[in-house]
């Protein structure tokens, strides 16, 4: 019974937050203060553009103006194709991470980015504090050289959120600044070299009404994190709940063109039980209260628990592709802050 209850007090959350989130941004388009949301920002079911940039630092574009060759001639089931972690890193990444280095960023912190798959405390926040990796020991120097970024709180982690939603002022709190983004004031605050950019299960329900509106949104997003010197790792999602795997696919397409690292969840979670989902929108857990434990019993056949030890996973590789620079040695470990 006291599952069942939680199974639906889930479910339910997410969907009022997705509700929240389309009425604010359709409120938005004459109730909002010039500047809140960028420029060519697709509405979620609004099918409106705003008006003016915000947010964006005009000395950041180097990064984000850099050309890239775009892929061809990919086949429709590409991506599934595609490794859970990369085999390597690209040079682009080499060269956003230094030049995020170059403007003062914290290679020991990152940023969490994303609906509630991607919220505390499901997603990577235990290993802060309680843990056992099980046979995954190896994992260990990831923990202690990220120690610290995994509990920080984040604005931009929440249920309900999609790509709209990061690029507007609507959720923003007290922290960030006027006509700020909610993007941009997770950056500010949390000063990420890396930034787990997990999104899509909301977006399905307003693609159809506005097409193209994820892959555009998905644009900005992009091109703010590299020009902020931000290696953004973009994660594909278990389910498919816009029936043709479509939003997962343009995901991929993007790693590919701009030559950012792909999280491929998805192929991870397809070997599980319901392919690690326990409703269309939700991951199974094995446990609501300890995400992080490899232990337990069985844990690896739930999706929560797959998503948490494959993420921590990127960060391994990143941090082992990328041992080799001297700040990797030296930086300061971050502390966690309310």
């Amino acid at each position: 019974m006291r599952l069942a209850l939680e199974r639906a007090h889930l479910k339910t959350a997410a969907r009022l937050g997705c509700l929240l989130l389309f009425l604010l941004a359709a409120c938005s388009q004459t109730g909002s203060p010039a500047g809140s949301i960028p420029e060519t920002v697709v509405l979620a079911g609004a099918g409106a553009q705003a008006t003016a940039p915000t947010g964006t630092d005009p000395t950041a574009t180097e990064m984000s103006a850099t050309p890239v060759p775009k892929p061809t001639a990919l086949a429709p089931d590409f991506w599934q194709k595609m490794p859970v972690i990369p085999g390597q890193l690209s040079e682009r990444v080499r060269a956003i991470y230094l030049d995020g280095l170059a403007q003062g960023r914290n290679p020991r912190t990152f940023s969490r980015i994303g609906d509630c798959a991607s919220a505390a405390p499901d997603f990577l926040v235990g290993f802060d504090n309680h843990y056992n990796l099980g046979e995954y020991t190896s994992l260990q120097p990831a923990i202690d050289y990220f120690q610290g970024s995994f509990g920080r709180p984040s604005l931009a982690a929440k249920a309900g959120l999609n790509s709209a939603g990061l690029l507007t002022s609507l959720w923003t709190g007290s922290q960030c600044m006027q006509n700020e983004s909610l993007l941009d004031c997770e950056y500010r605050i949390d000063n990420p070299s890396f930034a787990f950019i997990a999104i899509g299960t909301n977006e399905a329900f307003y693609e159809h009404e506005t097409p193209g509106s994820f892959e555009q949104n998905m644009r900005i997003i992009l091109d703010d994190t590299i020009g902020k010197g931000i290696v953004p790792i973009l994660g594909t999602k278990a389910d498919n709940v816009e029936g043709d795997n479509s939003i997962n696919a343009t995901i991929a397409r993007l790693a590919l063109e701009y030559q950012v690292p792909l999280w491929n969840f998805w192929r991870a979670a397809q070997p599980l039980p319901d392919h690690g989902m326990i409703e269309p929108e939700h991951l199974s857990t094995v446990s609501y209260k300890n995400f992080t434990d490899f232990s337990i019993p069985n844990s690896l056949q739930y999706g929560m628990q797959v998503r948490n030890l494959t993420a921590l996973q990127m960060l391994n590789f990143l941090r082992e592709s990328l041992g080799e620079t001297p700040a990797m040695e030296s930086a300061p470990t971050p502390t966690a802050t309310p």
